[in-house]
């Protein structure tokens, strides 16, 4: 009499695929599609779900067959991982600037400063370099070079825009916000989101585009994405790339 009552589904099947030397664990389920099927977790997890009787070896040719595509949803996840962690301000950190880690050393020196060189955050300090006292330096810094880049930007932008009748700005601010990465008032004062400093120079300069298109057209009408298209026209794909950039 409980005929209908449907079966528990077997439990997963763990396996491990190797990337680039590194073990991956992967997740095997099987049901009634047709095709397998293979999907990323943002924890980094490969799901697997393939039809019923289908042998592990297939399984694991179809993941050799596209290791590429698994490896680069991988390190997509990882590093959006990298950069919501919150920041640790200790020789050797990672801190996330123009879209690339880089390595926070920090020195005892006769002056307190910070410098990029290369891949390194080099920040020297007078007295005992504590987190925060490193804090407050980074974020000094990064405020100076944020006004720096959005200014040179939005210059180098301008030209395109008079091209199509726009206002200039009056003013440019540059503050953290924890929703929005710009915004443009009426009284044409662009606003740019610190956090932006993380992300790649492409996204920044889209963002700025995009705030400066809203001092001709407030609205996100046809006439708004024209005049973006206009200006950029690789917006959504640089659009697509911040939508992975967390915001702090």
């Amino acid at each position: 009499m409980f005929g209908f009552l449907k079966a528990k589904p077997a439990p997963p099947v763990q396996l491990e695929l190797v990337l680039g030397g590194e073990p991956v664990p992967v997740e095997l389920c099987f049901d009634r599609f047709r095709t397998m099927r293979i999907s990323i977790r943002p924890e980094g997890l490969v799901r697997v779900r393939a039809p019923k009787g289908t042998s592990r070896e297939l399984v694991r040719k179809r993941l050799e067959l596209k290791a590429a595509w698994i490896h680069k949803h991988l390190e997509r996840f990882r590093t959006r991982r990298q950069a919501s962690a919150p920041l640790r301000y200790e020789d050797g950190a990672a801190h996330p600037h123009l879209g690339r880690p880089r390595t926070l050393v920090i020195r005892r020196d006769g002056r307190s400063a910070v410098r990029l060189e290369g891949d390194e955050l080099l920040v020297t300090t007078r007295r005992e370099p504590t987190p925060e006292a490193v804090r407050k330096l980074l974020d000094a810094w990064r405020a100076e070079q944020a006004r720096a880049l959005f200014t040179r930007i939005i210059r180098e932008l301008l030209p395109r825009m008079d091209a199509h009748g726009a206002p200039r700005p009056e003013r440019l601010r540059v503050r953290s916000m924890k929703s929005r990465w710009g915004s443009c008032s009426r009284a044409r004062v662009i606003c740019l989101n610190l956090q932006l400093m993380k992300a790649p120079l492409a996204c920044i300069e889209y963002v700025a585009a995009h705030e400066l298109c809203h001092l001709l057209h407030h609205g996100h009408d046809a006439r708004f994405y024209g005049l973006l298209a206009a200006i950029m026209p690789d917006w959504r794909e640089r659009k697509a790339l911040l939508a992975e950039q967390p915001i702090d």
